[in-house]
């Protein structure tokens, strides 16, 4: 079972309790047995480098390894512990001795609202301080190519123009970040250190001091977004959240606006900001996440030219990257010690 541990400041921390087998010894308090674990990836050229690197950290240790359910099946019934994403959810019902999963990845929306489990099973994510700098570069990349006009000098070369035009500067900016958890922190570190004016919006009073000005609640995010010449979304997703960017928000927008997503596709209604764009109050959108992915070939979003699409790439989950944390937690899982970056079920996130 998993036990609440209370935690210092009144945080949440949770440990896996070993059960005494009837008729049997039980473990040390506060001991389980390892594994055996379930690495899963849809992307098969990622378990090599991830198995090569659990192998070597966890030798004594089952590991089996699947990209898609079929490969799985074998190994479903005995898994005590799966690593991975991209996972079907209704695999995790067919997963009896299941103890815990940790998600490749700092985002669990797809599997949180079909969770079959409850409490009984630990949920965690990767720490999204492992993700965050890679994802900062991908959000600085998109401002300084409009800031610097770099589709004008493409355009102009194309047709072999030599000719003169201004360019701006990231310190004549005033950026918003939707979302300042370990991501949007080190995004909002990071455009601050340029000399942008940085200004955060979060949904608890909670303080941040990675933001010049932080708006907090729903009430304050007219108000936020009106501010903002750079508006980036680094959100979760959860009930809260989906399509919170809709037509009424997109009329509180600063005109001319740079709109940037990096969190999660829903959270935006597409036909919303379409007509946002229409309008001129978006100026550009750079989305690397969209509600559907792939984004189906007839979408709109592909033949206008002031949307740029990438397939979900900002944040990319490398393994020397991440594979440490997971094990940290598999030793703490272990031992019976609180785990990190746990999922509040109720909060989503």
């Amino acid at each position: 079972m998993i036990e609440n541990k209370g935690g210092a400041g009144g945080g949440i921390s949770y440990a896996y309790v070993a059960r005494a087998e009837p008729g049997g010894n039980s473990q040390s308090p506060g001991m389980t047995p390892p594994g055996p674990i379930l690495l899963f990836s849809i992307y098969r050229s990622d378990i090599p480098r991830f198995e090569r690197l659990l192998v070597r950290a966890l030798p004594d240790i089952p590991i089996h390894s699947a990209s898609n359910p079929e490969e799985a099946t074998p190994y479903l019934e005995s898994t005590a512990v799966l690593y991975g994403w991209g996972f079907p959810p209704d695999m995790l019902e067919k997963m009896p001795n299941l103890r815990w999963v940790q998600k490749i990845g700092a985002g669990v929306d797809e599997i949180i609202e079909r969770w079959p489990f409850g409490r009984d099973v630990l949920l965690t994510r990767t720490d999204g301080k492992l993700i965050a700098p890679r994802m900062a570069e991908y959000v600085l990349g998109a401002i300084l190519d409009k800031t610097l006009r770099l589709d004008r000098a493409r355009r102009q070369q194309q047709e072999c123009i030599w000719e003169f035009f201004d360019i701006d500067t990231i310190r004549n900016l005033s950026i918003g970040i939707a979302g300042l958890g370990e991501i949007g922190s080190v995004v909002a570190d990071t455009l601050r250190s340029l000399g942008a004016r940085t200004l955060g919006w979060r949904r608890s009073p909670a303080p941040s001091s990675a933001v010049d000005e932080l708006f907090t609640g729903e009430a304050a995010l007219p108000r936020f977004v009106g501010a903002c010449d750079v508006l980036v979304l680094v959100l979760p997703l959860t009930k809260e959240t989906k399509g919170l960017f809709g037509t009424d928000i997109f009329a509180h927008c600063r005109r001319g606006m740079h709109f940037i997503n990096v969190g999660r596709g829903a959270l935006i209604d597409e036909r919303a900001l379409l007509s946002a764009i229409d309008a001129n109050v978006v100026a550009h959108a750079t989305l690397d996440v969209v509600a559907t992915e792939p984004l189906p070939a007839d979408h709109p979003f592909w033949s206008n030219p002031r949307v740029t699409i990438t397939p979900h790439v900002c944040g990319p989950l490398v393994a020397e990257d991440v594979v440490p944390h997971f094990v940290a937690n598999y030793e703490a899982f272990s031992r019976g010690h609180p785990l990190k970056n746990i999922i509040d079920l109720e909060k989503q996130y």
